[in-house]
């Protein structure tokens, strides 16, 4: 017990704190965090579509599909059709052949132009280097480093000559399909004979007025 200071000081002890008064939680608000503003971007100034473009790509790479522009490696189904059209209009030549003029020399004549069109289809000059199929499809075959195949005979019928062999194409198939994620993808083994690659080529929209 603290007796009194006869000098009338305070007794107690020094040591001892005095209790902190507890704070009143009913009427205590929280302080409310700032939130941190974005910061703005003002997109540069264009003077052409074709700028616009070129910094949209700089800005959001990400959104360019590269399966739809044009010069990039034609994907496997597209170029499966484009195959196909092609075949079914050289059988159409041949059967046009045979129901138009039907004798002996005229299914020759038929035969000739199936085997003929599927050669050359990719280099003939009034098709503008793309095969039936292909223009249908939007792919052209180009040459190893993008030259168009019109005229350039030699790398058409190489590629394609392969594919008159029986059973040849259904490898040419599988070549294709164990190729997709390798860095060789989209080449056949006639692509790689004579040099070329199929690509994708769609005509550009025209210029907006």
């Amino acid at each position: 017990m603290n007796e009194p200071d006869p000098t009338g000081g305070s007794t107690e002890d020094p040591t001892v704190k005095p209790a902190t008064p507890s704070p009143d939680l009913a009427n205590y608000t929280p302080p409310v965090p700032t939130a941190a503003k974005a910061p703005v971007i003002t997109p540069p100034a264009v003077d052409s579509p074709e700028e616009a473009r070129r910094i949209h790509f700089k800005i959001a790479p990400e959104t360019v599909d590269a399966t739809t522009t044009n010069g990039a490696i034609a994907p496997f189904n597209t170029r499966f059709l484009a195959g196909l059209i092609d075949i079914f209009l050289g059988v159409g030549l041949y059967s046009g052949c045979l129901w138009l003029l039907p004798s002996f020399i005229d299914s020759k004549l038929g035969f000739l132009l199936n085997v003929g069109y599927l050669l050359t289809r990719d280099c003939l000059p009034f098709l503008g280097g793309q095969s039936v199929g292909k223009k249908a499809m939007g792919l052209m075959t180009v040459t190893a480093d993008g030259k168009s195949l019109v005229g350039n005979w030699p790398p058409g019928l190489i590629r394609n000559a392969v594919l008159l062999i029986p059973l040849f194409p259904l490898i040419e198939v599988f070549i294709l399909l164990t190729r997709e994620e390798k860095p060789e993808r989209g080449r056949r083994l006639g692509d790689e004979w004579a040099a070329t690659k199929v690509v994708i080529h769609k005509p550009e929209p025209p210029p907006e007025p």
